[in-house]
């Protein structure tokens, strides 16, 4: 059985650090493209997803008592592709242009997927400006600390991030 996070957030603005920042939570993931989507080969920036992010992240989980979750090289160029898009043409949204959601870029990737969710934030310059935020943000906070992700892939591109969480279908639940 598949399962799709998704929260009914509005946009909304974040001051961290002196910087205005735009922060957007969950959209509904139920799956079904509109139209084709477009993956991006391989992330940009081949180090995202890196041990700094993680340490962060999973700093994060830690402190709730939530078991880390590892970097997955599919995650980060579902999510790499969708920031790329994002700043490309000039939108900031769960749902790209062609109406594909976050289950579709992970599995146009060839990430089966039983859970996934997706977090969104714009004009954070730093891994810890952006972990911040979300962990500020109750529905990102949500999605950081759900129990259900098991592993994680991370997509910047300028001051686009985009953090998909997933556990791929077939994984034995993790206690």
């Amino acid at each position: 059985m598949r399962i799709w996070v998704f929260l009914a957030l509005p946009m909304l603005s974040a001051c961290m650090g002196g910087m205005q920042a735009l922060v957007l939570s969950g959209a509904p993931d139920i799956g079904g493209a509109a139209g084709g989507i477009t993956v991006v080969p391989e992330p940009v920036t081949g180090d995202l997803g890196h041990v700094s992010f993680s340490l962060l992240l999973n700093d994060e989980r830690a402190a709730g008592g939530i078991r880390e979750v590892a970097a997955n090289p599919l995650l980060s160029r579902a999510a790499q592709s969708h920031a790329v898009d994002m700043v490309e043409n000039s939108y900031f949204s769960h749902t790209d242009l062609e109406g594909g959601r976050a289950s579709d870029r992970v599995e146009a990737v060839g990430y089966d997927w039983d859970f996934i969710a997706e977090n969104l934030a714009q004009g954070f310059g730093t891994e810890r400006s952006v972990i911040d935020a979300w962990m500020a943000s109750p529905g990102h906070r949500d999605n950081i600390m759900d129990a259900r992700a098991e592993e994680f892939g991370l997509g910047r591109e300028d001051s686009t991030w985009v953090l998909l969480l997933g556990r791929q279908a077939g994984a034995p639940a993790s206690p």
